[in-house]
């Protein structure tokens, strides 16, 4: 029997191709095997955790629209030439005074999709004046229940709240607050509270036709165990930016369009750098209101008589700039042929002007031309009427639609550090927000470009270095090894 040959001696058939390893060199390959073993484990770490840029979304959009703003008169009386009163007022959601416009003009709606089992999609208003998602249950009793679309508690988790939601108008709605799935634009949200509408006195008509609900966009809430849908967002780290921006298209054609854009920054849609100003610390400002504080106010470049610096309300589910009584006499009175109106509580100003509306932040002055504070009657009457709207006794200013129509605006909702960013809108490029984040881009629109880039970019950019300086110390101690 041939006898096993010792370690050290090399068999006859390989002896003029090999030459004797030492034990020390044996040592140190097995060293090296070692450490190429380490290498290679830590490269597939690294590749498993490196984000895929197939599947990780920078930022998710949601399109919205609405009709445009008109109103109409209705005449009254014997004399029906010279008295009329306006026709299909709404009301605000802060208070019960009637403002004028086409009653289906409140908010720029667009699709959420909730719950899983299976998932029920919604149109609802996006509304950065509010904290709850509020959706119309199918168990709802009560008025204007059957005007909306239901939503089946099928896949939803119960929680021990309830809430009675009331708005100034007269209008409200309760119901439990429950645990649901949140889809907007592709970002998934899970374990939600939403507002369940049960019983209701709630009218969303007015918000436009086949109005489900609201998304509240507040970043906190004043409602004790209330969670919003951004305070979600940040704890679940769901975006690499804070951030939300939004985009009204400055155009008052039929359909407007525009888009909300959760966790980025499109800046082909503004001009100039963003004037970031801090969330107001103003007494009369609620925990998680959009509110900055404004120091000028002013009518055609001249300031408004009486105004101190003040915080405003930015409310994208409101269609005109709410300001207190003594204001918008004050304001006013800086356009020839304003008349007050006692029975609309709103003023009358002749069609044509050019007097505009300003506000000023960090020194920074922003425009709404008088065209787009004004809005036209249907009837061919020479009288307008001026969107800047007094409150009656409440001394509250809420920046709605004709002021945000002229900027970009970018909501940061990192607690603690709450601010708002503005821009003046990029007018060569103002395109109805159909753009996307798909890569296909609509009539006057640019890809997205993220500002700043992603953190998780950021994150697979160092991972990519690592897995190439490993690659690369594999190769080499394969190329020394053979």
């Amino acid at each position: 029997m041939t006898q096993p040959q010792p370690w050290h001696e090399t068999p006859p058939a390989f002896s003029e191709f090999n030459t004797v390893a030492s034990p020390s060199t044996i040592a140190k390959r097995n060293n090296s095997l070692r450490f190429l073993i380490t290498l290679f484990i830590l490269n597939s770490i690294l590749l498993l955790s490196s984000p895929s840029a197939t599947t990780h979304a920078a930022a998710f959009e949601v399109l919205v629209s609405k009709p445009s703003p008109r109103f109409d008169y209705l005449t009254t009386g014997h004399n029906a030439s010279t008295e009329s009163v306006l026709l299909r007022p709404f009301s605000s959601k802060y208070l019960g005074n009637s403002v004028v416009t086409n009653v289906r003009n409140l908010g720029y709606s667009g699709t959420m999709v909730l719950g899983n089992n299976p998932p029920q999609s919604f149109k609802v208003v996006f509304d950065t004046g509010s904290d709850m998602i509020v959706i119309t249950s199918d168990q709802c009793v009560g008025a204007h229940c059957d005007d909306m679309a239901h939503y089946n508690c099928a896949s939803c988790t119960k929680t021990p709240y309830s809430y009675n939601i009331s708005y100034g108008d007269g209008t409200w709605g309760s119901g439990p607050i429950v645990e649901d799935t949140v889809s907007v634009g592709g970002l998934v949200v899970h374990n939600q509270q939403i507002l369940d509408i049960t019983q209701s006195a709630l009218d969303l008509s007015s918000y436009g036709p086949e109005i489900s609900g609201l998304v509240g966009l507040m970043p906190g809430s004043p409602i004790e165990n209330m969670n919003p849908l951004l305070s979600t967002i940040f704890k679940e780290k769901l975006l690499d930016m804070n951030v939300f921006s939004v985009y009204l298209a400055p155009t008052l054609k039929i359909n407007q369009g525009g888009s909300f854009l959760f966790g980025g920054i499109d800046s082909t849609k503004f001009d100039g750098e963003l004037n970031q100003v801090p969330i107001s610390r103003a007494a009369a400002v609620r925990k998680g209101m959009w509110s900055i504080d404004a120091e000028h106010a002013l009518v055609g470049g001249v300031p408004v008589d009486g105004y101190v610096k003040s915080p405003w309300l930015f409310d994208t589910g409101t269609s005109f700039i709410a300001v207190p009584m003594a204001f918008a006499r004050a304001f006013h009175e800086g356009i020839p042929g304003s008349e007050y109106s006692d029975v609309d509580e709103v003023y009358t100003v002749p069609c044509k002007g050019n007097q505009s509306f300003a506000v000023a932040f960090n020194g920074i002055t922003y425009e709404v031309p008088y065209l787009d504070y004004v809005a036209t009657p249907t009837d061919g009457s020479t009288d307008c009427v001026s969107l800047v709207m007094p409150l009656g006794k409440f001394e509250m200013y809420i920046l709605g639609d004709p002021f945000l129509r002229q900027v970009y605006t970018v909501y940061d909702f990192t607690p603690g550090k709450s601010r708002i960013g503005l821009a003046k809108i990029n007018l060569k490029d103002a395109s109805l927000g159909n753009e996307g984040l798909s890569g296909v881009t609509g009539p006057g629109g640019k890809l997205i470009s993220r500002n700043p880039p992603s953190l998780a970019l950021s994150r697979f950019s160092g991972q990519l270095a690592l897995q190439t300086i490993c690659m690369a110390i594999i190769l080499t101690v394969v190329a020394m090894l053979s």
